[in-house]
């Protein structure tokens, strides 16, 4: 079977280029807005990205399970009735919007957040069931179709969003552009999805939807309690602290580039391999993918982890300006989740069919980030850091009973679930090499932020592949095969 980062390539490139240019976005933004227009432009993709996923209904995700399996035949009726689906609670969603932009305005304390809103609340009518495109085209053969896709609509939204600021578009006005942005985007998708099927008839079927919505509503509720869980520490943070405050912390909380390019592309394609591996009946392929695809991501993420760590200050103002240094702090606390991401393990759960046991992990994970926080937050040493905590012991709480029931589901022993030794080899020789890191950035810490963080890669590479090669744990070839399968798709 071919490598799965190798079939990743095209989901990888387009996700890469997205997360990229979100990236480039708010480097930008940090340094054109105030604080407090940028926490308030960070509070709307906040309140967006919090809502989106209850109104999914877990469709987008589900594609990878049932997508593998539909006969041609069916596939455009089956995008046809969840994209129309996704367009009416994206319409929900922005009459949402509309109705409770002030009460959520008053959450946030944060009067300018109304208008914004109000601005923005077309954008989600036609953006979920955008999101249904990409899993749809990779679980269909359709990966680089999906990459192109992606990459490209990511870089234009960007555009429309730098544009409209340098051209001096109020937040409102900014907000505006986009949703109109969204339906043009949400048109080509279409037109892409329609002429790949264009043979096809389209057959509704009340009965098929109603089977795929039994599947996808678990998983969907899951996603919800999950984001829940994972936005619960910035929904605290704005409904405790100013939105200047919530821009500093918003910065820490940043998702690494490497999470999307890497190990959701990887999942992207996982789940329809397990999916076939389990129909065919071919257990030790499915403990092959799975050991392989983790280790493979650990020796990208272990060091990453480790580095960015040690170097969280000089990273943070490279990134976003001196302005937002302290935004290390929070940074250093959510990296921890870093390591609980070499795979998705909900993802094995999908893949095994198994959508219940996630949205008790999601909902376990939920509740105990909603406590922690509230209660975290008081403790004034902790302040903004409050918060993160709870959503990193929550996160390893999900983890942990979300392994407990897939090791009982394939009757796997938990030494069984992980290549464990070879895992901790690899972490092993990624703190080590953060050593000499620390006493370099301190010795640099003179220099200019770019200058200390370049000074640090180049020591913490250096040991990191020496030290890799000389014990076997991470060999150079091996890192290198692994950014080698993300940019190209043989």
């Amino acid at each position: 079977m071919v490598k799965l980062t190798t079939q990743a390539g095209g989901v990888s490139i387009g996700r890469g280029v997205a997360t990229l240019a979100g990236l480039a976005t708010v480097m930008v933004l940090s340094r054109i807005l105030s604080r407090q227009d940028y926490g308030t432009y960070r509070q709307v993709w906040l309140v967006f990205f919090t809502l989106a996923p209850v109104l999914e209904l877990g469709i987008p995700p589900s594609v990878s399970f049932f997508g593998p399996q539909l006969p041609r035949e069916s596939r455009k009726t089956y995008l046809a009735q969840n994209g129309l689906t996704l367009v009416v609670t994206g319409v929900l969603l922005a009459l949402g919007l509309l109705s409770f932009a002030s009460p959520i305005a008053r959450l946030f304390r944060n009067p300018e957040l109304v208008y914004a809103l109000r601005a923005f609340a077309i954008y989600p009518t036609f953006t979920l069931s955008f999101d249904l495109v990409e899993n749809a085209l990779v679980s269909l053969g359709r990966a680089g179709t999906s990459g192109m896709i992606t990459a490209a609509g990511a870089l234009l939204q960007s555009a429309v969003i730098l544009v409209a600021f340098t051209s001096g578009a109020s937040l409102p006005q900014v907000f505006l552009y986009l949703s109109l942005w969204a339906l043009l985007r949400w048109i080509v998708s279409l037109a892409t999805l329609l002429h790949i099927y264009r043979d096809l008839p389209i057959r509704w079927s009340a009965r098929e939807l109603r089977a795929q919505l039994a599947f996808a509503l678990p998983m969907g509720a899951a996603t919800m309690v999950g984001l829940l869980a994972r936005q619960t520490d910035k929904i605290i943070i704005s409904s405790h602290f100013s939105p200047d405050h919530f821009a500093i912390y918003s910065n820490g909380a940043y998702e690494i580039p490497l999470v999307n390019i890497l190990a959701m592309s990887v999942t992207a394609v996982l789940v329809p391999a397990i999916v076939r591996a389990r129909a065919g009946g071919q257990e030790d392929e499915v403990r092959r993918l799975w050991h392989g695809s983790a280790r493979r991501v650990a020796t990208v993420f272990f060091p990453a982890f480790c580095f960015l760590f040690v170097a969280a200050v000089p990273f943070m103002v490279v990134l976003f300006s001196r302005e937002y240094a302290a935004s290390a702090a929070p940074f250093r606390v959510l990296l921890f989740l870093f390591p609980l991401r070499i795979v998705f393990h909900s993802a094995f759960l999908r893949a095994l069919g198994r959508t219940g046991p996630i949205f008790y992990s999601s909902a376990g994970a939920f509740v105990i980030a909603v406590a922690l926080s509230l209660l975290l937050v008081q403790v004034r040493p902790l302040g903004l850091l409050g918060p993160a905590i709870g959503t990193v012991v929550a996160s390893y709480w999900a983890t942990v009973y979300t392994i407990r029931v897939t090791t009982r589901t394939l009757g796997w022993s938990w030494k069984a679930y992980f290549p464990w030794r070879t895992l901790a080899a690899i972490m092993g020789v990624s703190i080590v090499a953060a050593a000499p890191t620390a006493l370099v950035g301190w010795l640099a810490r003179g220099s200019g932020a770019l200058t200390q963080l370049a000074a640090m890669g180049a020591v913490y590479a250096a040991v990191y592949l020496t030290l890799g090669e000389v014990t076997g744990a991470a060999r150079p070839r091996e890192w290198r095969q692994v950014l080698e399968d993300v940019i190209k798709q043989r």
